[in-house]
C-alpha cells in the first residue's frame, strides 16, 4: 500500500529550499517473483469471451488474478502434456 506524503505544513520556504529526499529511501514496491515479457497474439473472439468468463469466475476468489495468469496456467498445462 502506498504511503502519505509528508505534511508540508509549517515548513514555509523550507519546503522550496530543502533538498529531495532519495528514492531508495522509500519503500521500494515488491518485485514480481519472475520476470515477464509482453507478447501480442491474435484470438478468435470465442475464445477470448470464455478467456474473460474464467478470469471473472477466478476473481471472486483471488482478485488479484490477472487474464495473464490464467494465459500462463494454460500454456504450461499445454505444453507439459
Amino acid at each position: 500500500m502506498a504511503r502519505k506524503r509528508p505534511s508540508l505544513r509549517g515548513q514555509g520556504a523550507d519546503v522550496f529550499l530543502a533538498e529531495p529526499q532519495p528514492a531508495a529511501s522509500q519503500d521500494p514496491s515488491p518485485a514480481p517473483a519472475e520476470k515477464r515479457v509482453m507478447a501480442t497474439f491474435y484470438l478468435p473472439p470465442a475464445l477470448v469471451d470464455r478467456l474473460d468468463r474464467a478470469w471473472l469466475a477466478r476473481r471472486i476468489t483471488d482478485r488479484k488474478v490477472q487474464k495473464s495468469h490464467l494465459v500462463a496456467e494454460a500454456l504450461e498445462a499445454y505444453l507439459h502434456s
